[in-house]
């Protein structure tokens, strides 16, 4: 009777001081990446403006092929992200790397290019605007990366080195979809280096980072 009583008493000290948690739900988590991706898209065009062709209503086959890889990255590594701060048994977090390998014959056909045309003074052609895109593209991928981290600090991932390196992704993937709405060049060598970049840039931050931030 009192082991039975002393069991009891160590149950309730436990989970006294526990108090209800509010479930995360896939749609607030969907709905806060978007918002924010957007506001930054936003944020981008106000301050460097739209397209020329694109403001004409013209599209361009090799932008509108570039930007719609990076914005199918971004959407499946943000659905990756907020599925991956609910873990539950069987999940599958792998769908977003279908994407990436998409996207990733931007650089790899950039590269190819660049390496025809003469090699580095091909690749090095266009540095000071394609650093530009770099930079650009990178604050604007920081809001998106500043929500996902705080989603996932929400949450519970159990992998938190690979939900930062995939919140990282669809970050940098937001970011650079926000910038090639203003970037003029259509040129492989420039969107598969330049643009590509971001990406990975912000994919290393939040491999590094993020699991330093969301320990639990």
């Amino acid at each position: 009777m009192t082991m039975q009583r002393s069991s009891e008493t160590l149950i309730a000290e436990l989970v006294g001081g526990l108090e209800p948690v509010k479930p995360l739900r896939f749609g607030a988590g969907m709905a806060l990446a978007l918002g924010s991706a957007t506001v930054a898209t936003l944020i981008v065009v106000a301050l460097f403006g739209l397209r020329a062709d694109l403001a004409a209503g013209v599209v361009n086959p090799m932008h509108l092929v570039s930007t719609g890889l990076y914005l199918g990255l971004a959407l499946a590594a943000t659905v990756t992200v907020v599925v991956m701060s609910r873990p539950q048994v069987g999940s599958d977090h792998s769908g977003w790397r279908w994407a990436a390998g998409m996207a990733g014959l931007l650089p790899l056909a950039g590269v190819i290019v660049g390496l025809s045309r003469g090699g580095q003074a091909a690749l090095a052609q266009g540095m000071d605007h394609g650093t530009d895109c770099f930079v650009i593209g990178g604050a604007a991928s920081l809001l998106v990366f500043a929500m996902l981290v705080l989603w996932l600090r929400r949450g519970a991932p159990t992998a938190p080195d690979r939900a930062g390196l995939v919140a990282g992704v669809a970050a940098g993937a937001f970011g650079t979809f926000a910038f090639s709405l203003h970037c003029p060049d259509n040129d492989i060598v420039h969107i598969g280096i330049w643009h590509s970049t971001v990406v990975l840039a912000m994919a290393g931050l939040g491999r590094i980072m993020v699991p330093r931030l969301i320990r639990w």
